[in-house]
């Protein structure tokens, strides 16, 4: 396989004229210069410079290969820039992506000057995503421990009971765990990690919750909230909006805070010089790595 460097060495010789000349612009030892030529020579099978002569010519085969070279070296240049240019492809979680993320993507094109294209499905359709090559990285609020990645603390979110503002349970304020199966529990996207997180608070009192599955989004799970069929256990930023104009009501449940923690997923052979880092350690610096804990959370 062709080593770039020595290519690159190679046609700075005849450009110079000399192994020293070469040495001085690459700033490189005249030795090293001279080695990277002859691996060079080695891997073609073919002298490539006429070293007896001031300045130094190709030989035969060094005149034929020094267009090959230069392709090769343009050829490079390109690639560089393509990538350099590419955007990067995130992935995301369907409630991270439509509510926690597009500040902190407009903060990273702004300081970085980078487009990311943005894919937000189910918890498992970004987990086979991230697998497959076709996102860079991943936020998702589970992961499985695929071999392959690194998986970072990103934010941990707290979970909010809503309900409409006219139900009881709005006019108390606060309910104990006990009374959670008395009432219709509406569940949005499935594999969200919500239900895991309920059994190990609630023990074998989740066996007798009531959940209504088949909504497909928190957006839909609101408005059946509204409606007056149910609550919902939901991440606090998918509400922030609806609780201030008061369209939906916040019911503190007895006990700890519960709290929900949103992983960061890359590849665990990524370099550190690669877009998709930057935007990494962007988004860790902009919420922290290890946000404080307000309460239990599931991984």
């Amino acid at each position: 396989m062709l080593n770039l460097t020595h290519v690159r060495t190679f046609l700075t010789v005849l450009e110079q004229g000399g192994l020293r000349a070469a040495a001085r612009l690459l700033d490189l030892s005249p030795s090293t210069v001279l080695e990277h030529v002859r691996q060079l020579e080695a891997e073609l099978a073919a002298p490539l410079l006429a070293r007896g002569r001031r300045p130094v010519l190709p030989t035969v085969q060094g005149a034929a290969f020094r267009p090959l070279a230069q392709a090769l070296l343009a050829t490079e240049a390109r690639a560089r820039a393509q990538l350099a240019g590419a955007a990067l492809q995130l992935a995301a979680a369907s409630n991270i992506g439509t509510y926690m993320l597009q500040a902190p993507l407009a903060g990273f094109r702004d300081r970085d000057g980078r487009e990311v294209d943005l894919w937000i499905g189910a918890n498992p359709a970004v987990a086979d995503r991230l697998e497959r090559g076709a996102a860079d990285l991943a936020l998702m609020e589970w992961w499985d421990d695929r071999p392959g990645f690194t998986a970072q603390a990103w934010r941990v979110e707290p979970l909010v009971l809503i309900v409409a503002p006219g139900h009881p349970w709005a006019v108390r304020g606060r309910i104990a765990p006990a009374e959670l199966p008395t009432m219709p529990l509406l569940g949005g996207e499935a594999g969200t990690g919500t239900g895991r997180l309920l059994r190990e608070r609630l023990g074998d009192l989740a066996d007798g919750l009531r959940t209504v599955g088949g909504f497909g989004s928190t957006e839909a799970v609101k408005r059946a909230v509204r409606a007056g069929r149910g609550a919902s256990l939901v991440l606090a930023a998918t509400v922030a909006d609806e609780l201030a104009a008061g369209s939906l009501a916040a019911v503190a449940l007895d006990g700890p805070p519960l709290a929900k923690k949103t992983r960061l997923v890359l590849p665990q052979d990524l370099p550190e010089t690669a877009p998709a880092a930057r935007l990494a350690a962007h988004l860790l610096d902009r919420t922290g790595s290890t946000p404080g804990e307000t309460g239990p959370a599931v991984s």
